[in-house]
């Protein structure tokens, strides 16, 4: 009779009805993310409730009353169950247990904890040995079978090891991951068609290089292993735009300098870099603090309250946040990845094939082969399409607008195209700014309170690298650690000249916090270069002291560089703005004149040229938030950065499935297999979910180096003090620089001196995580 009762339940589970078959050729993206172990226990229960009990006897649940005696409890827990439940304290996974065991009823006012956890252990077991029931009785039933599957297929899990855990009931077949593997591509090739098809998306697209060495050399593949690829990711466009914003084709090119046919009358009136500086003005200024000054009177009383003596860091959560300028609202971005396309952007013939793949895949054609064909796609002609990119990238795509503007169609023009420069870029162009001033010449080297010293403390190991070509990562790093202790320094210098003899003495005089923040923009006019810099530098030199006017101007710098990352993390799009404003001469200043005159001229054109719904277009889009948490504000390009990593490092298959057909095949899916690997973790209780790294403990290392500068402070200002090397204003000399109007001079040493775009490398992308 129990033998019926059992076939019964299973025939109930497994009827289509249920909605456990899962269909592994027609498998979606919202199956993976909507798959929950939770969900499937409760129907089993439901639907199969005797069988669901044996399995609860037959594995010992708790809740089965097969354990009389409390003491017996723990037996069922080994060494390993302890450990494991240990590391499970260390995220907030109660909740889920809790749902996870009382099935829809009310937990208990006093559940045990332990007793839970063991239940939820017990409830997955019984899940997947109910799945293996019910792939035998029916083998459409295979809704886990599947999801693991995949799971498998995206941790690069060995074919033979898929086929065994197949013959066991756990997992699907190889050829059948495949083939979900390729259904869901194409589901993302038509949620891609259909956001591009809408006209409210924006694109962007990068190269990446992949080697695809053979096992066996051969005469005809012997030297094109190396691949050239292009990655894309479309955003959809947000904030209350609408097409109606980005219908303005027609206007920006009878407006444009390279349209053949453009009256003078009509041409935009040029603006120098001097116009920038009334984009975001100030409305008024607290305590006669600019809203540069106030941020950095923030960041004084920040690393004070974080770095300093203990006493100051309970009164960290008394500080607020700085004023916001012009916040992007707090939404999440999806992002959807595009088809990898064999094509090498390095070209400008390149990079057309790529912007016209990019826009197919997002269902967008050319007008006249639309007409032609009779092709289910908007017409374009009239439109503008947002295309993020590097440094590179813009420059190839606007030499193929000049080349092309004498063409007959706004297709052929590439009409449509309006360029976005990544911020990324633009910052690793900032931290190399900052190691061309005080780090590559050798004189720079030389004064006992130079950057090099700051270095051999904080990264001993790596001097030679600094000087020679220390890449975005550890220039980041270095401008954040050694800038905490260099304004820690100042707060030393300051307060010895009120009295105390050193911070900790400061901080047993129990100042309030009002108290720290009179101090803080104290030091902001006292030990941060301003324009007072210019009258100190015309004083007679037994009066000057230029070790110390340089370290003003590398507290100036770094902080512009700190306000810089803060405002991207915050999605604070104007306060981006303003920082970019007075990096641009700076970057002009140490030869990188193609950022310098290509962000110029793009935040005139947003400012001055494009029509107010582009405008709002491009600056609420210049940032996405892929988390939709605050602070989490991210590049476009760098996001571009992350997805060529996945591609090229963890997906795209591994060893003699390591194929450039392969590749292109999962390069959408990227986004796919980190949902499933993120649902797998979480239903199955993996510990050590997050891949964010602590922040290093480096109260030692500051500790050594503020001991240094008690010896040989930078801030400690000394009549007469020389330098082997004086640090011009890069501000200064830059303004000057656009002033004069040097555009031929700067274009011929521009091909001589300044490299072309600084690749990011996965450290580089890597370091914005933690």
């Amino acid at each position: 009779m129990l033998k019926g009762v059992y076939r019964a339940e299973l025939r109930e589970i497994t009827s289509e009805e249920r909605g456990w078959h899962f269909g592994a050729l027609g498998v979606t993206t919202k199956q993976l993310e909507e798959f929950s172990i939770d969900d499937m226990a409760q129907d089993m229960e439901m639907c199969a409730p005797e069988l669901w009990r044996l399995l609860g006897v037959l594995l010992n649940d708790e809740r089965m009353g097969s354990k009389p005696e409390e003491d017996r409890r723990d037996d069922h827990l080994t060494e390993g169950d302890d450990e494991y439940w240990s590391a499970v304290d260390e995220i907030d996974l109660e909740g889920f247990i809790v749902g996870l065991t009382t099935e829809g009823r009310s937990p208990p006012a006093s559940l045990d904890k332990r007793s839970c956890r063991h239940a939820a252990v017990v409830k997955i077991k019984k899940v997947v040995i109910m799945s293996i029931l019910m792939q035998s009785v029916n083998q459409k039933a295979n809704a886990l079978q599947s999801i693991l599957g995949i799971f498998f297929q995206s941790a690069h899990t060995p074919q033979k090891v898929i086929d065994t855990l197949a013959r066991v009931g756990i997992s699907i077949s190889t050829e059948t991951v495949n083939g979900a593997i390729r259904s869901l591509s194409t589901e993302s090739q038509n949620h891609l068609r259909s956001l591009g098809q809408s006209l409210l998306a924006s694109y962007a697209y990068d190269n990446f290089d992949v080697d695809l060495k053979p096992h066996v050399p051969t005469v005809e593949k012997s030297h094109d292993s190396l691949k050239h690829l292009t990655s894309g990711l479309i955003f959809p466009l947000g904030h209350g735009v609408t097409t109606d914003d980005l219908r303005c084709s027609e206007e920006l090119w009878g407006q444009s300098v390279i349209n053949p046919n453009v009256e003078d009358v009509r041409l935009p009136s040029r603006r120098n870099w001097t116009a920038l500086l009334s984009i975001n003005p100030e409305t008024s200024t607290p305590n006669h603090l600019t809203r540069r000054e106030r941020y950095n009177a923030w960041m004084f009383l920040s690393d004070l309250c974080t770095h300093g003596p203990e006493y100051f860091r309970t009164l960290k959560g008394g500080i607020t946040e700085p004023e916001t300028i012009d916040q992007i609202p707090l939404t999440k971005t999806e992002i959807v990845a595009a088809r990898a396309m064999d094509v090498n952007n390095s070209t400008v013939s390149g990079n057309i094939r790529a912007v016209v793949d990019l826009l197919r895949q997002g269902g967008i054609y050319d007008p006249a082969a639309v007409a032609a064909e009779g092709l289910d796609a908007p017409d374009i002609s009239r439109y503008v399409i947002l295309i993020h990119g590097d440094l590179g990238t813009g420059e190839r795509l606007q030499t193929v607008q000049l080349q092309r503007s004498i063409e007959a169609t706004p297709w052929d023009r590439f009409q449509h195209v309006v360029f976005v420069p990544g911020l990324f870029h633009l910052k690793m162009a900032c931290a190399e700014a900052i190691w061309r001033c005080f780090l590559q010449p050798l004189a720079a080297r030389e004064d006992e309170t130079s950057l090099i010293h700051d270095v051999t403390i904080l990264r001993p190991r790596e001097t030679g690298i600094y000087c020679s070509k220390p890449g975005f990562r550890r220039m980041h790093q270095l401008i954040s650690h050694a800038g905490v202790c260099r304004r820690l320094d100042c707060w030393r210098i300051h307060v010895e000249g009120l009295g105390f003899t050193s911070l900790e003495a400061f901080a047993a005089s129990a100042p309030t916090l009002d108290d720290l923040k009179t101090v803080a923009e104290h030091l902001v006019r006292s030990y941060v270069a301003n324009y007072q810099l210019r009258h100190t530098k015309a004083r007679p030199s037994n009066e000057r002291d230029i070790q110390f006017e340089n370290a003003l101007l590398m507290n100036k710098y770094y902080l512009l560089y700190e306000e810089l990352s803060y405002a991207m993390n915050r999605g604070d799009i104007g306060r981006v703005e303003t920082c970019i404003v007075p990096w641009i001469p700076i970057l002009k200043a140490v030869g990188k004149h193609k950022y310098a005159t290509q962000m110029m001229n793009f935040l005139t054109n947003v400012h001055y040229v494009y029509p107010p719904g582009l405008r709002r277009a491009i600056r609420y889009h210049w940032l996405v938030n892929p988390t939709g948490k605050e602070m989490k504000w991210r590049a476009v390009d760098w996001c571009v950065e992350l997805n060529n990593l996945f591609t090229k490092v963890k997906y795209g298959g591994k060893g003699s499935n390591r194929t450039l057909e392969r590749i292109l095949l999962e390069s959408p899916l990227v986004q796919a297999y980190r949902n499933a690997q993120v649902m797998i973790q979480k239903n199955f209780l993996h510990t050590h979910l997050t891949v964010k790294h602590g922040d290093p403990n480096m109260t030692k290392s500051f500790k050594a180096l503020a001991t240094r500068f008690e010896s040989h402070s930078p801030h400690r200002r000394v009549a007469g003090r020389k330098s082997r090397y004086e640090i011009l204003d890069l501000a200064d000399k830059g303004r000057e620089l656009m002033d004069k109007g040097m555009r031929d001079e700067t274009e011929r040493s521009e091909n001589m001196t300044e490299d072309t775009d600084a690749r990011a490398g996965m450290e580089d992308v890597l370091v914005e995580l933690l």
